[in-house]
Parts: structure tokens; C-alpha cells; sequence
């Protein structure tokens, strides 16, 4: 009885909040205004149609239907390129396009093929206030805004949970490791005991990744590089992180520990079965990202298959010390990624969009996406959602696997927010996060510079990640590699396309 009246008060709340929306298309009698989305996993996120409440409450409240245009994260860039080039890309969709040596955000600006949203935001107080941010003004072209910043972290230092390798600790101890490793020798001397000796006959293997950046992303940090990020070095030059650390400190590294096995031999190959491999003993060590929270669903089918806590099976990797002795650490952004609208938008469809993003950035919005419903999927207590026992959002609502549309789900890092994920997994979130803050350094990180537009930076590329794995898994000596890789990106206008960035620093006052 309490449960039915609990869920009254609940639809009695969510109309009240219905009444007091302003005019929609479904309103007018028009019906709903499609939207076409490009997000990863898009077509299953809105399966669900009429039989899924969390989407219909959202289309509803908003006089919009969701259209599903595909993508996956191993596919995603491609795609995007391939539907802006072919005039396909869909009403909105998402990705990382802004800053990592790519043109296409650029290119997209000055062609023409997406939209800017609205001078005046007033009509949207939630989207108005949440476009003040970082990100979002240093990514303006001619002060107007091209992205919408899907929220990561409230705090730069919170991202270095986007890049966090476990290992296996119980099989170190097996093995007689006595000590967590504490620098990058260490930890592979722990590898290559646990691949010699083999405890389980599994014939494990080292590192490997859940997705193609992240082990590189790990291991940058080494000579002092942060790939995503632009700096100001010793110089007061600005320039991409790539081209002032260590890059053959950094290649070397991984080459030793790929030809000896302790990085896994199908590094490049192995992304998508990762986390099983890891559950299944086949690696001893994982690189993965947002942190170990994100781990929780892993920890209870390990729990499940081996009767043993995760936790003490498993460890989380210190910041290991640099070449030059530095604990720096990878960082990205507040927000990682961005959402961006197609110029096919009219004006009656950007309106919608505008509503539906000031309603996803709302407290009431995120509460919706990421805890569901009041009364039948979660409490209040001492005023913060709880989960009830035994609701599963991602098995009940198919909305919820792109339920980050907009902005990320907290719960991988803010212990406040509700989840069924035990607080011992965030007391390991919290450990690395003060490790950074505590332990490591940063350089002096320059966004701004980063988002400036000059005819040679909009069409210079380079792609760390993929320089790693040719390095990596090449055959010449390191040192000619990175020469060669050096000199090619000299002959593509490296020196000029920075004369020209930092002429435009100076005269929009990023360097005094």
C-alpha cells in the first residue's frame, strides 16, 4: 500500500512539473518534431519507443521524437567525418572534435555544416548558465557557440580517473611481490613475474586497454606530455603538450615493455573484450577509463565466477614517477567531449533542441536520466536519491545508455549521487584523485590556445595516439622513429602553424 501511494505522489509530481512547461510542438497539434542523434549506441538507447517511460516522459515533456543514427566508439570519428562530407550527419551528435590536432571543427565552422546555437539563451536558463563554463567560451568562433561541453567532471583534477590501470594483485602476491609497485620498473617487474609464472595456467598476458587512447594515455604522462592539452612552456610559448615533453622516453617505454610482453601483444585489437579478458585471467594488468567506480559491475561478476572480494584481488596503479622524476598525471577536461548541431537545423527544431538540453542540464533533468523515477526507482533520504534494492535503470529503461547525452553521469565520481556501486570503490576513486592533487604536477595548461582558429592550425593534424601504437609495435630503433615522426610533422608546417598561434595568443591577450 505504501508503495502504490508512493508512486501516486510521484505521477502527481511529475504532472504538476508538466503543467508548467511552456508550449510544445505536441501542444500545437503539429506532433512531435523529429530529431535525428548520433551518439554511441544510439539505435539501443532509443529501442525502447513507447514501452520505455523514461524516453517517452522526456519526448513528451519536451514535443519531440528521438530518431537513431548509430555510431560506436570504435567507429565514431569515421563516421562523423563521413557524414559531414556526405551531407548525412544527423540533427545533433556528439564526439571530441575540438583541440586534439583535428581540423574538422574548424572545417565545419567555416563551411558551414553546423549551426551555432542562439546569440540570446535567456529563453533556456539552465543551457544559458551551464554555456558559461570553460570549455564552452574558449571553444567560441567569433563569440559565438558551436558545442554544447558534455560534462565530465566537476574538477580538472577528477579526470585523471579517465586513464587508471588495475592489476592483478592477488597473482603478484602468488608470485611473491610483497610491495604495490611504485614506479613504471616495478610494476613491470610484477608483469613479467605473473606472465612467467603463470599461477592460474591461463597463459596470461600483460596490459591491455578498453579502448584504443587509453593506454597511451596512461603512459604519456611519462615524458611529461598531456596529448589532449596545449601548454605554455618554459618559453611562454604556447604549444600542443605532444611537442615539448619526452616523446622518446615515452615510445621507448612502451616498446621495451611491448617487446617483453608485459603490454599485451594485441594491444591494438583487444578494446572491445577487455574487461572479460581482465575477468576471465587472461591479462594481468587492464588500462582503462572513469575510474574505478566504473568497475563495480566487473567487481560483482568477479565476485560471482571466483567467490573472492575484487577489491583484494585487484589494485589501482599509483601515478608513477616521469623519466625526469615528475608524478605528472593525464587530465583532459570538465568536459571531454561535445554535442553539436547540424546547419540542416531550422529554426523550429534548434528550439526544440534548446529545450531539450535546458531540461537534460537540469537538476530535475539529471535527476530523471540517472536515477529514474521518485517513489518506484528510487527514495529520498536525508533529502538525496537512493536507489531501491534491485533496480537495474540500464535493464529497465534503454534510454539510459545514452542517458549522457548531454552531460556524464556523476556517479563514477561523486559518492553523493545515487548508485548501486559499494563505497569501497569510491574510496579507491578518492584515493587517486588526492593522489593527483597531492602528488602530482601539471603543466601550465592553456585552453585557450588550444581553441584558436589560424588558417595553418585549422589544417594541421597530428594523432598521438596512433604515433604511439606505430612506435610502439615498429621494428627500427625508437630514436629514428621519433626523428622521423618529428620530421615529418616539421615538413607539414609545424614551426609556422605555431609562429602563426601564438602570434594570435599574443593579440587576443592569451600571452602577454
Amino acid at each position: 500500500m505504501k508503495k502504490i501511494i508512493s508512486l501516486a505522489l510521484c505521477v502527481v509530481m511529475v504532472a504538476a512539473v508538466f503543467a508548467g512547461c511552456g508550449a510544445t510542438a505536441s501542444d500545437s497539434g503539429d506532433g512531435p518534431i523529429e530529431i535525428s542523434v548520433g551518439i554511441w549506441d544510439a539505435e539501443k538507447g532509443l529501442s525502447g519507443g513507447e514501452n520505455d517511460k523514461m524516453l517517452k516522459t522526456i519526448e513528451d515533456k519536451i514535443g519531440i521524437k528521438l530518431i537513431p543514427q548509430d555510431m560506436s566508439e570504435a567507429d565514431y570519428h569515421d563516421k562523423v567525418t563521413l557524414w559531414a562530407t556526405s551531407g548525412q550527419l544527423p540533427d545533433i551528435f556528439v564526439g571530441d572534435f575540438v583541440g586534439l590536432g583535428q581540423s574538422s571543427f574548424y572545417d565545419w565552422v567555416s563551411q558551414g555544416i553546423i549551426r551555432a546555437l542562439p546569440d540570446d539563451l535567456s529563453a533556456y536558463p539552465n543551457l544559458e548558465q551551464y554555456m558559461q563554463m570553460g570549455r564552452a567560451k574558449d571553444a567560441q568562433q567569433d563569440g559565438k557557440n558551436y558545442i554544447i561541453p558534455r560534462q565530465s567532471y566537476g574538477d580538472l583534477s577528477y579526470s585523471v580517473l579517465d586513464r587508471t590501470i588495475a592489476y592483478r594483485w592477488d597473482l603478484a602476491q602468488a608470485v611473491g611481490v610483497t610491495k604495490e609497485p611504485e614506479n613504471w620498473d616495478e610494476f613491470r617487474d610484477m608483469l613479467r613475474k605473473i606472465i612467467a609464472a603463470d599461477p592460474e595456467g591461463k597463459n596470461i598476458a600483460g596490459i591491455s586497454q578498453t579502448g584504443i587512447k587509453i593506454l597511451a594515455g596512461c603512459m604519456y604522462p611519462y615524458g611529461g606530455i598531456l596529448e589532449k592539452k596545449w601548454i605554455i612552456n618554459d618559453e611562454g610559448e604556447v604549444l600542443p603538450s605532444y611537442f615539448d615533453g619526452d616523446v622518446k622516453a615515452v615510445m621507448q617505454l612502451a616498446r621495451d615493455m611491448y617487446q617483453e610482453g608485459t603490454i599485451e601483444p594485441d594491444i591494438a585489437q583487444v578494446s572491445v573484450s577487455a574487461k572479460d579478458r581482465f575477468l576471465q585471467g587472461m591479462n594481468a594488468a587492464m588500462a582503462f577509463n572513469d575510474g574505478p567506480a566504473s568497475l563495480a559491475k566487473l567487481g560483482r561478476q568477479w565476485e560471482d565466477l571466483y567467490g573472492r572480494k575484487f577489491l583484494d584481488d585487484v589494485k589501482f596503479a599509483k601515478i608513477f614517477p616521469a623519466a625526469d622524476g615528475e608524478k605528472w598525471y593525464f587530465v583532459d577536461t570538465e568536459a571531454w567531449s561535445e554535442t553539436y548541431i547540424s546547419s540542416k537545423v531550422d529554426d523550429t527544431k534548434m528550439d526544440a533542441i534548446c529545450r531539450l538540453f535546458d531540461f537534460l542540464i537540469s537538476d530535475e533533468g539529471k535527476r530523471l536520466v540517472f536515477c529514474g523515477f521518485e517513489g518506484e526507482d528510487y527514495d529520498l533520504v536525508d533529502g538525496k536519491p537512493v536507489l531501491r534494492e534491485g533496480i537495474d535503470l540500464a535493464q529497465k529503461y534503454p534510454f539510459y545508455m545514452i542517458s549522457n547525452l548531454a552531460v556524464h553521469n556523476p556517479n563514477k565520481w561523486d559518492k553523493d549521487f545515487p548508485s548501486d556501486i559499494p563505497m569501497e570503490y569510491y574510496d579507491a576513486v578518492e584515493a587517486r584523485h588526492m593522489d593527483a592533487v597531492e602528488n602530482g604536477k601539471l603543466p601550465r595548461i592553456c585552453d585557450p590556445a588550444m581553441m584558436i582558429s589560424t588558417p595553418l592550425k585549422d589544417q594541421f593534424a597530428f594523432d598521438p595516439h596512433s604515433d604511439f601504437l606505430t612506435v610502439m609495435m615498429g621494428t627500427e630503433p625508437v630514436d629514428k622513429m621519433v626523428d622521423d615522426l618529428m620530421a615529418k610533422y616539421e615538413a607539414k608546417g609545424l614551426q609556422a602553424m605555431l609562429d602563426e598561434v601564438n602570434a594570435a595568443a599574443r593579440e587576443k591577450g592569451i600571452l602577454k
